[in-house]
């Protein structure tokens, strides 16, 4: 049984509040954090990613308890690979309906896009530290 390394925690920590930010403006907030940047009115998209996001910052909370690699590598990676495809879907969207969005829209996509880049290069690389 091999220990969790600090790093592991770190990006354990860093995933966990910025999922539960995520969570709570997309959950509770959608009316004054989205609406006004996109003026979508469909918010069930957004809510339900909210959802999965505040998700995740609960179970990254429950796997900084644990004391094993073992315990947490399979949710971790879980975590860990949610950020695939939302990056995907946020360019997709981007590139889609990026002429309607307003330019504060757009800077605020780029600040979800990097956001969710660093945290899945974090991810991976304290996933590969912590394997070898």
């Amino acid at each position: 049984m091999t220990e969790i390394k600090k790093l592991t925690k770190i990006s354990l920590v860093v995933i966990g509040i910025v999922t539960f930010m995520f969570g709570i403006l997309l959950i509770f907030l959608l009316d004054i954090f989205l609406t006004p940047l996109t003026g979508w009115t469909n918010p069930m998209h957004p809510r339900s990613f909210g959802g999965i996001c505040l998700l995740s910052a609960i179970f990254a909370v429950i796997l900084l308890r644990k004391k094993e690699w073992e315990e947490i590598k399979l949710l971790y990676a879980f975590i860990v690979s949610m950020f695939i495809p939302s990056i995907t879907i946020e360019i997709y969207v981007l590139v889609v309906y990026g002429s309607t969005f307003s330019a504060a829209a757009i800077s605020q996509v780029f600040l979800d896009q990097i956001l969710m880049f660093v945290m899945l290069a974090l991810g991976v690389i304290s996933y590969y530290k912590q394997e070898h």
